[in-house]
């Protein structure tokens, strides 16, 4: 009796100890399964982070919307004028001078009594067609030369002879200075039709000055 006991504990620890072996090489792995999809949930899990290293990058902005490498700026694009001109503004002159209104200045000289056989008088006249008039002093016969100026002299020259201070002058009484008696010279201005004329002789007003000049350099160049 006793040692079919004994026989019979034997048995059975050869039974726990030698039990089935088949597949313990193998580790086993658990795979949950999402009830409500179906799918795999398992994940493998990044050792160093600690994140889902198996989730997909959305190659989009963090937002959804799409990023090709432009930023909305919001603004609508404008046209620009490549002269950087601004193309809505009037066309003006570069000169500043208006030449319209101006139709003739004429600077005459003379002296006398004349002895015979001389010429004691001369002008010199523009003309709004830029035409430059010149009957020089002492001349016999008095020979009238004619040019055509420059524009840019012509411009420079109205400017002189157009100038508010000297129609202002021209419109002062006359006689403008106190003159000698044996010479004479006059200065006349026609703008848009209305003459502005006085006697000049000696006159060292600065707008009289400045028109004798001029008048004196255009005949210099012009009809040497």
């Amino acid at each position: 009796m006793k040692l079919r006991s004994i026989s019979l504990l034997l048995t059975l620890t050869c039974a726990a100890a030698c039990g089935d072996d088949k597949g313990g090489d193998t580790e086993a792995t658990t795979t949950a399964t999402d009830p409500t999809t179906g799918t795999d949930s398992t994940a493998a899990t990044d050792p160093t982070t600690g994140t889902d290293s198996t989730a997909a990058t959305d190659p989009t902005t963090t937002d959804g919307s799409a990023s090709e490498g432009q930023t909305d700026t919001g603004t609508a694009p404008t046209d620009t004028d490549p002269t950087g001109t601004d193309t809505t503004g009037t066309e003006t002159g570069t000169t500043g001078v208006d030449t319209s209104q101006f139709e003739r200045f004429t600077v005459r000289d003379a002296a006398g009594p004349c002895p015979p056989n001389a010429d004691c008088d001369g002008f010199i006249e523009l003309l709004g067609t830029r035409v430059l008039r010149v009957e020089k002093f002492g001349e016999l016969d008095n020979p009238v030369t004619e040019v055509e100026i420059d524009e840019d002299d012509f411009i420079a020259a109205v400017a002189v002879f157009a100038a508010p201070e000297l129609v202002n002058t021209l419109d002062g009484p006359d006689p403008l200075c106190n003159p000698p008696t044996d010479v004479f010279e006059s200065m006349e201005l026609v703008l848009d039709g209305a003459m502005h004329d006085a006697m000049t002789t000696a006159c060292d007003l600065p707008p009289l000055v400045a028109a004798r000049e001029m008048a004196d350099a255009l005949a210099m160049e012009y009809v040497p």
